[in-house]
């Protein structure tokens, strides 16, 4: 006689056997917490995206003279601390990266570490906590770190191009992004707080971001080299001027003696986060130029090629200067005549002056930042 062994009452929600139903099909593989992560491909874009408007950002500092627009450089400090906030999310695809061992891998991690440097030498900069490293200012480490970042991420898209998906664009990824910028701003605003009640050095800082210093720096914009000192003689240096009277060579000795001499009081900002405030002695261009019917611009050169244009009606603001301070120029600063631009950055201070001519092409032909 064969017993049969009681069935066991089925509970709600049991599989055969009185086993507990398992998760429905697709749910295995989740993990705890796997909602609240962004996918490897939202990362990556949304890390491009904030360096792209950081690079984007800080190129627009460069043409801020003035408080009205200081939100720009407040923009650019926010940004770069949302690029910190974004760092949590980059940490999961750059171990995923690093374990494949990819032959670029190590090009990635440069582009990090520049990435690293970049927002480093920035905060330092911006509250004052340091201004100076190796040599040089802690801004001229911030952009010339800024250029090789943007030259690696335009390899690191091209090379890991990722598309974003539908189903990745919801008001999930909306709500975190926003709340990130937030974030960013109110971290922005926390750091500007903290460094005025600290009575740093940034607190003094001027619109653009610069310190003033007692005297201007030495320095060179990219490719552009100081000349030798016995080349640039102010005996026997000479400036071109080509207008409606045709042209002619103006020697800076005559610049120096003319009756057309101004002294001006004019602030120099250099995009590597000096400024100084300085007593300019010259000929005004207005004196020197007399443009024809045609003409619309002008264009002023240096001995080492670097040009800039500027409207014809900023004739008389434009300064061929000899002198700072009372001093003849030293090459150093762009002597024996360089030229001086009331609120613009130091970039269109075009110093080594060879050449002045008025022109017909109108005067934003030329790239914004210069790249020669």
């Amino acid at each position: 006689m064969v017993r049969r062994r009681a069935r066991e009452p089925r509970l709600p929600g049991a599989g055969r056997g009185g086993r507990p139903r398992g998760p429905p099909a697709g749910l295995l593989t989740a993990r705890p917490g796997r909602r609240s992560r962004l996918p490897p491909r939202v990362s990556n874009l949304l890390l491009l995206a904030a360096t792209v408007l950081a690079l984007l950002t800080g190129l627009a500092t460069w043409f801020v003279t003035t408080d009205d627009n200081r939100w720009v450089v407040a923009t650019h400090g926010a940004v770069g601390l949302l690029l910190l906030l974004l760092v949590p999310w980059k940490q999961r695809v750059v171990r995923t990266g690093l374990r494949r061992r990819r032959p670029s891998r190590w090009l990635s991690l440069l582009l990090v570490a520049l990435v690293v440097v970049a927002l480093a030498t920035g905060v330092l900069h911006a509250t004052g906590l340091a201004t100076r490293a190796g040599g040089q200012l802690t801004m001229w480490w911030h952009v010339a770190s800024g250029f090789a970042v943007a030259a690696l991420l335009a390899w690191h898209a091209l090379a890991r191009r990722q598309r974003l998906r539908r189903t990745d664009l919801d008001r999930r990824l909306a709500l975190r992004a926003a709340g990130l910028a937030i974030g960013a701003g109110a971290l922005w605003l926390a750091t500007s707080a903290a460094t005025h009640a600290l009575a740093l050095p940034g607190a003094a800082r001027r619109p653009t971001g610069s310190y003033l210093l007692a005297r201007p720096r030495p320095t060179i914009w990219l490719l552009d080299s100081t000349p030798d000192r016995a080349d640039a003689d102010p005996a026997t240096w000479q400036v071109r001027v080509d207008d409606a009277d045709g042209s002619r060579d103006v020697a800076v000795t005559a610049l120096a003696d003319s009756s057309d001499r101004v002294r001006r009081t004019v602030v120099i900002d250099c995009t590597s986060g000096w400024a100084s405030e300085q007593p300019w002695t010259g000929v005004p261009l207005a004196a020197l130029l007399r443009p024809g019917p045609d003409d619309r611009a002008v264009v002023v050169r240096s001995s080492t090629g670097y040009t800039r244009r500027f409207p014809l009606d900023r004739l008389d603001d434009l300064l061929l200067a000899t002198d700072m301070a009372d001093a003849p120029l030293d090459v150093a600063l762009g002597g024996p005549v360089r030229l001086v631009v009331p609120d613009q950055r130091g970039f269109a201070w075009v110093k080594w002056v060879v050449e002045v001519r008025t022109d017909p092409g109108p005067p934003w032909a030329q790239s914004p930042v210069p790249l020669q």
